[in-house]
């Protein structure tokens, strides 16, 4: 089965195909599955994903940019070293995939599950992720510059060395966060103090 840019695709089944140096642009996909479909090496470009399941494919060395995945599942998915640019993945989860040496440039990853991911010493700045579930997540000396983390559950996740200046972090009990050597802002730290009962004036 052959995908085409500029097409519009529901309920297909895309599963075991082997895609790999796919060139992509401006196509739609609802409901579709890419069970271990073999799609390393891919340049993904303005396409829309809605409620896809990419289980178990291998996406590694991919280039995503300006797509949108919306509630897809990349359970086991091989995204080593994918590349995902100005990409919107609200409500997908990551449950056990391989996300290690990936780059993150911009985008929207609100309400995702990147539970127990290793994005240490990453650059995340101007990143949505209100909302998401980064429980037991290396984010150790990864930089969230002006970053959106309102709202998004860090239960065990390890910080120290990471950089929160300039980010958003609303809707976070930072009482309950090891922040050994995390650098803030000041605006950050006056939070911080509140969140212990300070009184600041």
């Amino acid at each position: 089965m052959e995908i085409k840019s500029n097409q519009d695709y529901q309920g297909e089944d895309f599963s075991d195909l082997t895609l790999n140096d796919l060139d992509i642009r401006k196509s739609q996909f609802i409901d579709c599955r890419f069970l271990s479909t073999e799609l390393s090496e891919t340049n993904i470009d303005h396409c829309e994903f809605i409620n896809c399941d990419f289980s178990s494919a291998k996406m590694n060395a991919s280039v995503l940019t300006n797509n949108s995945f919306l509630n897809c599942k990349f359970r086991f998915t091989d995204l080593f070293t994918a590349v995902f640019i100005d990409c919107r993945m609200v409500g997908s989860s990551f449950e056990e995939s391989n996300m290690l040496g990936i780059e993150i440039t911009r985008g929207d990853w609100s309400y995702t599950n990147l539970h127990n991911k290793n994005f240490s010493g990453l650059d995340l700045s101007d990143v949505n992720f209100t909302d998401a579930d980064l429980t037991g997540c290396d984010l150790e000396k990864v930089i969230f510059k002006n970053s959106i983390l309102n709202g998004t559950i860090l239960n065990k996740a390890k910080l120290s060395g990471a950089d929160l200046r300039g980010a958003y972090i609303e809707r976070i009990n930072l009482s309950e966060l090891n922040l050994k050597s995390v650098k803030m802002d000041i605006a950050q730290c006056i939070t911080l103090a509140t969140s212990y009962g300070a009184i600041v004036e």
